[in-house]
C-alpha cells in the first residue's frame, strides 16, 4: 500500500471546475454521449470512520481510454485533526500508523484534479464516494469534484437486470470474472469499477 502512490504535494491551488455537492439519482446514471464515452476515470474512497467524507484515508484512481486501463493512480491520506479516528481499520486495515506520514487532501488535491482532466468520473455507489470527495474540497477550500460524476452500481442494474444484487463483488463477477478483487482495497476496487464500466460501455454499444 502505498503512502504516495504518484500524487506529490504542491503548493498551487487545485483547478477550478464546479463544486457539486448532491446529484439527483438520474444524474448518477448517464447518457448516451457519457455512456460510451472513450476515456473516463474511476475512483474509490475509504474513510477513517462514519464521521464524514473529511475523514477519507485512501484514494484510488484507475484511467481507461478506449476500453483499456492506461493509468492508475493511488495514495493515503491523512485526515485532519478531530477526523482522524479509525473505526474501518477491521476493513480496510488502515490505521494511524499507516497514514502518520502521508499527505492530506490540500497537498494531493491539485495532481488528482490533473489526473481527472475533463474526464467523466465513475465509482461504484458514487453517491458515497462523490460525498466524500464534496466534504474534502469544502473542508479545504479546494474545488477538484468532476461536473459529472456517475455510478456504476446504479447503470449495471439499469443495464443488467437479475443479478442476485448489485455489490461490487456481485457485479465484478458478473462483468470481469477473470478479475480478482480485493474488497476496500481502494486499488483493487477503483479497478473493480473500471472494468465494470469498460464492460457496461460494450454491452451498450452492441445492442
Amino acid at each position: 500500500m502505498s503512502s504516495a502512490g504518484g500524487f506529490g504535494s504542491s503548493g498551487r491551488c487545485a483547478d477550478s471546475r464546479p463544486l457539486r455537492r448532491g446529484a439527483s439519482p438520474s444524474s448518477l446514471i448517464p447518457d448516451g454521449p457519457d455512456l460510451l464515452a472513450s476515456e473516463f476515470v474511476a475512483v474509490d474512497f475509504e474513510t477513517a470512520n462514519r464521521k464524514g467524507g473529511v475523514s477519507a484515508c485512501q484514494i484510488a484512481l484507475v484511467k481507461v481510454e478506449e476500453g483499456r486501463i492506461v493509468d492508475r493512480a493511488a495514495t493515503l491520506i491523512k485526515p485532519p485533526p478531530g477526523w482522524d479516528r479509525f473505526e474501518f481499520t477491521y476493513l480496510h486495515g488502515i490505521g494511524p500508523a499507516h497514514v502518520r506520514e502521508a499527505p492530506m487532501w490540500s497537498e494531493i488535491a491539485p495532481r488528482i484534479a490533473d489526473f481527472v482532466g475533463d474526464a467523466p468520473v465513475w465509482a461504484h455507489n458514487s453517491s458515497f464516494d462523490s460525498r466524500v470527495w464534496a466534504d474534502l474540497d469544502g473542508h479545504f477550500g479546494t474545488r477538484t469534484h468532476p461536473s459529472r460524476f456517475y455510478c456504476s452500481y446504479r447503470t449495471a442494474r439499469r443495464i443488467l437486470p437479475g443479478l442476485e444484487n448489485y455489490k461490487l463483488p456481485t457485479v465484478t463477477r458478473a462483468c470481469a470474472p477473470e478479475f480478482r478483487l480485493d474488497h476496500h482495497r481502494a486499488d483493487s476496487d477503483a479497478e473493480a469499477c473500471a472494468l465494470i464500466v469498460a464492460a457496461l460501455q460494450h454491452m451498450t454499444a452492441a445492442n
